[in-house]
């Protein structure tokens, strides 16, 4: 592995990054890469292969569909003196990424193997990894359902293993007063369903909101996020409909309340909630973590439902991420629902 300092490239250090917006990724396997990627993977190859010491063979380069930015993943081979491992090389990888991978090798359960790394190539600074290939998944219908147990279970061991790495950052801000009012804007220029209850309900968020960002922004934040959890972001070494699941992409793990995880991942079902057969995620994940030792505060259910209403009532303006109708009709029943309660 090579790891030298090196002279800077203008190179966006987290090319997936998606700040964090509510997005619903597909199951799905790889596709092919566009002509420039091919180019740029083609071009870095065999400075890749040369910072593993000639243990990586030659990659494949794919791109996933739910993948955004212009980060390069590729399936290859690492060989070592245990064996040939199945691999996936990706670059540039952000910082933050490469770091948890880094700091979650003590356990297998919880995150893949890492092979190589390092944080230049060619003389610039590219961060990169080579971690195992988990040959099953994404986690999705041929699970039978056990997918959300899975994920569950794995987003607990997660936190487990996160207990006692330090929270050394503050907390991702998101300004939701900007986002309500952005929301309420692309009620005139969109051509949306339900437009009078979006008002309505829109009425109640503009009464309420100042209390309920209140109660949101008292919560704990001195614990670890995935800040990603969903389906397609768990893998696993067993085929369907066996487990356990791995979690994969830490890029967005950050400071925070376990309830942010919980109703990101419940709120990609809003519109599909017969795929969860009956599961309450949000309880599922409360559960799991006092099952294993950790902190669940009481007033967690008011947190998750203040946590709605904002995911909820952001839709309108995140139309380009959430956008399908069947899951802005959704938002708009979870919306009037939450904001009914006392």
């Amino acid at each position: 592995m090579v790891d030298q300092p090196t002279p800077p490239l203008r190179v966006d250090p987290n090319p997936g990054a998606h700040a964090h917006l509510p997005h619903r990724p597909t199951d799905g396997g790889g596709q092919a890469t566009s002509s420039s990627q091919t180019l740029f993977g083609a071009s870095l190859e065999p400075v890749l292969r040369q910072a593993c010491d000639g243990h990586l063979s030659p990659v494949n380069w794919f791109r996933t569909p739910w993948q955004r930015g212009g980060a390069l993943t590729g399936y290859a081979t690492f060989a070592d003196d245990a064996g040939s491992h199945a691999v996936v090389a990706k670059l540039p990888v952000a910082p933050r990424e490469r770091q948890w991978l880094m700091r979650l090798q003590d356990r297998a359960d919880v995150a893949p193997r890492l092979y190589a790394h390092g944080e230049s190539l060619g003389g610039y600074d590219i961060a990169w990894i080579v971690m195992e290939r988990l040959p099953y998944g994404p986690l999705g219908p041929t699970w039978e359902g056990r997918e959300f147990d899975l994920l569950v279970e794995a987003a607990g061991r997660f936190y487990e293993q996160t207990a006692g790495v330090p929270v050394d950052q503050p907390p991702p801000q998101r300004d939701w007063g900007q986002l309500f009012e952005q929301a309420r804007d692309n009620l005139q220029t969109h051509d949306l369903a339900d437009e009078q209850r979006w008002k309505n309900a829109f009425k109640q968020v503009h009464r309420r909101l100042k209390d309920w960002l209140e109660i949101w922004n008292a919560r704990a934040t001195n614990s670890w996020c995935h800040g990603d959890l969903h389906l397609a972001n768990a893998l696993s070494r067993i085929p369907s409909p066996g487990g356990p699941a791995v979690l994969i992409d830490f890029a967005e793990v950050h400071p925070g309340h376990w309830v942010e995880d919980a109703t990101y991942f419940e709120h990609l079902f809003w519109a599909r909630r017969q795929r969860l057969g009956g599961r309450k995620l949000c309880s599922q994940i409360a559960r799991e973590r006092k099952t294993r030792g950790l902190p669940v505060d009481p007033d967690w259910p008011r947190l998750a439902s203040v946590r709605r209403v904002l995911l909820a009532m952001s839709t309108p303006a995140l139309l380009r991420y959430d956008g399908d109708r069947q899951h802005v009709r959704a938002a708009l029943e979870v919306l009037e629902h939450e904001a009914a309660s006392p």
